[in-house]
């Protein structure tokens, strides 16, 4: 029974609380700072770091595919060990 007027006391508390009540410029203020029009610019620094980086980026990329097709092709060993061993088949038969 302790719990239950306990319980009555606590939601009957929370009847006397006022509604809290806001500034009353504020629904002004917020609808100016929605309505204002800022021009953001990106720092030059950062466009040339940018560029600088796509640029090493691209560079980078047109090396290591020009020393991996001046590379020896890594299957001619494998090829040269088939034909050793005979391991090609290298007959046609016919079953027409």
């Amino acid at each position: 029974m302790n719990k239950e007027k306990q319980i009555n006391e606590i939601m009957d508390s929370l009847d006397q609380l006022k509604q809290a009540e806001p500034n009353p410029y504020l629904y002004a203020k917020i609808i100016t700072k929605i309505n204002a029009v800022r021009e953001e610019y990106t720092p030059v620094k950062m466009v040339w770091l940018a560029a600088a980086s796509f640029l090493l980026l691209v560079l980078l990329n047109l090396q290591v595919m020009r020393h991996s097709s001046a590379a020896p092709d890594k299957h001619a060993g494998v090829a040269e060990l088939a034909r050793d061993y005979q391991l090609l088949n290298t007959t046609t038969i016919n079953y027409n």
